[in-house]
């Protein structure tokens, strides 16, 4: 049985940054709603994310999502910035799953600028560490629309199985799942 079996919640962190080699991670604060919404307005990024083109106002009640989620939970999704140039990349972190009693879902989205040189591998490596290190889960699904194959390989590059494939509201959608690695 792992941790999230039993339905405990994973321990709650003060907001930290993250960094890698070419990459800073740090929690979305209220404004960052013009870089959020270069993200989730753009069609070639939302194309192939499963809630799609979002209007500026859809994109502003994202972030007020992403802020909520922060304070109930202390964790959640991060701003990826170029490490370097502090330039905003996109996001990627943790959340809980929508419509479910307690997974909690990998989450990443970049910019077309920041696509084809392994930044969302890199930073989805980041946070799992993250997860399975400090935040102390057992396990953390990541789910894709079916038809986004770059994303899907980078789930499956970070050793994530497929668990399940389903409609979804928008496209058919595919699970995967990863448990935290042994001793």
């Amino acid at each position: 049985m792992t941790l999230l079996d039993r339905g405990a919640q994973p321990r709650v962190l003060p907001p930290m940054t993250i960094e890698t080699k070419r990459l800073r991670l740090r929690p979305f604060d209220p404004d960052d709603g013009g870089d959020l919404f270069r993200l989730y307005g753009d069609p070639r990024v939302m194309a192939i994310r499963k809630i799609g083109v979002q209007t500026r106002e859809g994109s502003d009640e994202q972030l007020s999502q992403i802020l909520d989620h922060w304070d109930r939970r202390g964790f959640g999704l991060l701003a990826v910035l170029d490490r370097d140039a502090g330039r905003f990349l996109g996001e990627c972190g943790l959340r809980e799953m929508a419509g479910r009693d307690s997974p909690i879902e990998l989450s990443y989205g970049l910019l077309p600028v920041a696509w084809g040189a392994g930044l969302a591998t890199e930073a989805s490596m980041a946070v799992l560490d993250w997860g399975f290190g400090p935040l102390g889960l057992a396990a953390i699904h990541a789910v894709a629309r079916a038809d986004n194959h770059r994303s899907r390989r980078v789930m499956e590059k970070l050793g994530f199985g497929l668990v399940a494939e389903r409609a979804g509201a928008r496209a058919a959608v595919v699970e995967y799942r990863l448990a935290r690695p042994g001793p």
